[in-house]
């Protein structure tokens, strides 16, 4: 089941004020034009670029972001606050790419007004334009290893990224900075990466997806006689996007089999939960910077690496996490430790949201329509339940809140520093306990902690701080 699978008439009928612009929003690959494969050099990744090598997750001082500030973010007071608490921790000196509405263009310079005004390059976007502010997603950013002298920034562009006008960003950015845009015969998302010393990570689902769009005849690869297609598309990602490190994939070995709806009857109450709200085929959250967190060389120099756990938060917080996830993480998690990195678990909450409340007899006309076919197993569990025509069903949709996703530095020259988002606010202040426990084991880890603002708003659409960033250069 992927993360994208949500956006039908069943979803919209059981969760009818689900949030706008969510991180999944369109995650699945439509019917390409073969015709852009004309459009394509599919030997490198950018004429010039000889070796690619992506800007790392932790290494270095973050010494220049991208963030993409759309109307509909300026104009909400709780994802403000969260875009000004990153714009606020970075150290004066930070350069950033702004991306922005054009009307909005006031408003977000003065966001920026504790940085020199040289630091700052802004791309507008026209606002009949729609893009969204997850800003690590649509490309990946990396420079030419053997270019000494003048480390250019790229972004590396997918072949589709059909979320919202995201894929604007990057020749946008182009026009206005000292960006390049490139684009690879790949399927890849920012968020799915996550880049290491000698290593990088990518989220196995989008490595399947690659080859099932080449089996489909969808991307323009041809696959050389003697060669196998996983070999092949490997050395394409080495290729294109980093011929450096060594790529590392990401997932569990067999299907989550995560069904996307289930009857929950507990203590007399009927629930319809709904739990796949950011999982993935073969990853238990859809994108690997929710769950996975890079920290550098351990003492005994492993490379630690962090890895959620619903079984830990639900230890801190006297909950209980459903659906089976937790052998997901466990089963990285292991992975990791087999590989020989210094693998630390941490807390992870898996979150239920009342969306709705319906009738039965509702529920059941809806699974009666072609439309709600879906919901008919639901129905007659409920139905074998005792449900009666106006007992009340309540819609349950299940997201993420995570601390893995965060922003890392690990400098030798500027010290060891971590930007972590807090969650312990209103109607969620029980988790401020994981936001205090997450503070203890980075700076038993030797970082400095810099806490972030209520990324709340930002977790229920299945996204927090590090997706709202693009590195775009690191200090060494």
């Amino acid at each position: 089941m992927g993360a994208g699978t949500y956006g039908d008439a069943a979803y919209r009928f059981l969760v009818p004020d689900a949030p706008h612009h969510k991180r999944t929003d369109s995650d699945l690959f439509p019917a390409f034009d073969s015709t852009r494969a004309t459009t394509l050099n599919v030997f490198r990744a950018r004429p010039g670029v000889q070796r690619p090598r992506l800007i790392s997750s932790w290494s270095g001082t973050i010494e220049s972001l991208l963030l993409a500030f759309p109307s509909y973010g300026v104009r909400a007071p709780e994802l403000t606050a969260g875009y000004r608490s990153v714009i606020n921790a970075m150290r004066i000196g930070t350069r950033f790419v702004v991306v922005h509405h054009e009307s909005d263009r006031q408003v977000v310079e003065e966001w920026f007004s504790g940085h020199p005004a040289a630091n700052v390059s802004y791309v507008p976007m026209p606002d009949y334009v729609d893009f969204t502010d997850w800003a690590e997603d649509g490309y990946l950013a990396l420079v030419d290893a053997d270019d000494t002298d003048d480390l250019r920034t790229y972004l590396l562009e997918p072949w589709s990224f059909p979320r919202s006008g995201d894929s604007l960003i990057a020749d946008t950015a182009e026009e206005f900075t000292a960006l390049r845009a490139s684009q690879a015969p790949l399927v890849f998302q920012g968020g799915n990466c996550l880049i290491g010393d000698d290593f990088w990570l990518l989220g196995t689902d989008y490595f399947l997806d690659t080859l099932e769009l080449i089996r489909s005849g969808e991307l323009p690869i041809s696959v050389p006689e003697g060669r196998t297609e996983v070999e092949f598309v490997r050395e394409l990602f080495r290729r294109h996007v980093d011929s450096t490190r060594e790529l590392q994939l990401v997932g569990t070995k067999r299907p989550l089999g995560l069904k996307r709806y289930y009857a929950t009857v507990s203590d007399g109450e009927f629930f319809l939960d709904l739990p796949g709200g950011g999982t993935g085929d073969l990853q238990p959250i859809f994108h690997i910077d929710m769950f996975v967190t890079l920290a550098g060389p351990a003492d005994d120099g492993r490379f630690r690496v962090l890895v959620g756990s619903p079984a830990l938060a639900d230890a801190a917080l006297g909950t209980k996490s459903p659906f089976a996830l937790q052998t997901a993480y466990d089963e990285i998690a292991a992975e990791f430790d087999r590989l020989g990195f210094a693998v630390v678990r941490n807390p992870l909450v898996h979150r239920p949201q009342i969306t709705q409340r319906l009738t039965f007899a509702a529920l059941r006309d809806f699974a009666a329509t072609p439309d709600g076919a879906e919901l008919r197993e639901v129905v007659a569990q409920f139905t074998a339940a005792g449900a009666q025509q106006d007992t009340v069903v309540q819609v349950r949709s299940w997201h993420h809140i995570t601390w893995n996703n965060c922003l890392v530095e690990n400098s030798s020259s500027a010290g060891k520093s971590v930007y972590l988002p807090t969650f312990g606010h209103g109607e969620q202040a029980d988790l401020a306990v994981i936001d205090d426990e997450m503070e203890r084991l980075w700076t038993g880890f030797g970082f400095s902690v810099v806490r972030l603002a209520d990324f709340n708003a930002f977790a229920s659409r299945l996204g927090v701080v590090h997706c709202i960033k693009k590195y775009l250069g690191r200090g060494a």
